[in-house]
């Protein structure tokens, strides 16, 4: 149902969830539904524009916050169902931090603040809009994660995957990225970032603006990236064992031109799979997020042959043939596994 659809809508905008996509849903179906905008006008009022009635909602209830609100509802008889589902989303609302903070301040008991979560699963990306109005793009088999604190006393963000990031400047709040193996530390830039727990490298790519990377085995190396600049760091895949006592990274400057590189190293973005001088494996292991198959190889040698292209918007078919004009081999499909051989 409709209303149904707009109060999840409107649960995720409340969460700081809600895509880009999903935002300009909501504005479509605010806009040809009156009652679904004098809703909208409670959640926004209690959660975000009224710091005194959400305040007020935490510690008294409804009736002590309606005379605050900046709309005036319609009587709540005609109005049943999207009242117990505004009752719902104002849960979500507090139980997402806003009337912690309140709570806190009138020092009652805290209540714990769920991490918000944005993921792309393998075979899709995902383009978001964060808090402080910064653009996200997701890769696929990708994960960022965030507090209730994001953007009032932190702009910290955990990254498992690869993101592209067009920060929002904010000098008072830096905006950091933590992975497992090192932190980003940004004012405001556009960059690009990959640190899969399955990848022996990670790397932190910045197409503007400039970051600042520390890695987390050894704190005092801090490197400064500039546009086109990539920094690429060997890491263990999937291990629990002790840091290494020594960080191997490098800090190159990206191939070709500018556009070139752009493509290269963001073209994920539009659907394309691209690669430059990177084994079968790594090339491999893109193919898996990006088609969400499993690929093995029955000849161990072929992992190790070096391979360079851009495919772009090809289904694991068509790709798996234009990689076999690049080497020769042999593939059968069963189901989502597929299989490489000599």
């Amino acid at each position: 149902m409709k209303s149904e659809r707009i109060a999840a809508l409107l649960a995720k905008r409340a969460g700081q969830a809600a895509t880009i996509e999903e935002l300009e849903e909501l504005d479509r179906l605010l806009a040809a539904d009156r009652e679904a905008a004098w809703l909208a006008g409670i959640v926004d009022a209690v959660g975000t524009r009224n710091e005194d009635a959400a305040t007020t909602f935490a510690t008294a209830g409804w009736e002590q916050v309606a005379g605050k609100l900046t709309v005036t509802p319609a009587p709540l008889r005609r109005k049943a169902a999207f009242w117990w589902a505004a009752a719902a989303i104002i849960g979500v609302i507090l139980s997402a931090g806003i009337g912690w903070q309140m709570m806190q301040q009138r020092k009652t008991a805290p209540l714990a603040a769920a991490r918000q979560q944005l993921a792309a699963p393998l075979g899709k990306t995902v383009k978001a809009l964060l808090p402080d109005g910064t653009i996200v793009w997701l890769n696929a088999g990708s994960n960022i994660s965030y507090d209730a604190g994001f953007n009032h006393n932190n702009r910290n963000i955990t990254v498992t995957g690869e993101i592209f990031l067009d920060v929002t400047k904010n000098e008072a709040l830096p905006f950091i990225v933590h992975t497992s193996n090192m932190d980003v530390h940004v004012l405001g830039t556009c960059f690009n970032i990959k640190a899969y727990e399955d990848d022996t490298r990670s790397e932190v790519t910045v197409i503007g603006g400039k970051v600042q990377v520390i890695m987390r085995n050894s704190p005092e190396k801090k490197v400064i990236l500039l546009p086109h600049e990539k920094l690429v760091l060997a890491v263990k895949p999937n291990t629990t064992a002790a840091p290494q006592a020594h960080v191997n990274f490098q800090v190159q400057g990206l191939a070709g031109t500018a556009d070139t590189s752009l493509v290269m190293e963001t073209a994920w973005r539009d659907q394309k799979l691209a690669f430059m001088n990177e084994t079968f494996e790594e090339v491999a292991r893109k193919m898996e997020r990006q088609f969400n198959v499993t690929i093995s190889f029955e000849d161990e040698n072929m992992k190790r042959e070096i391979l360079s292209g851009v495919f772009e918007k090809e289904n694991i078919n068509k790709a798996l043939q234009l990689l076999q004009m690049i080497t020769p081999f042999h593939y059968s499909i069963d189901q989502q596994h597929v299989y490489l051989s000599k």
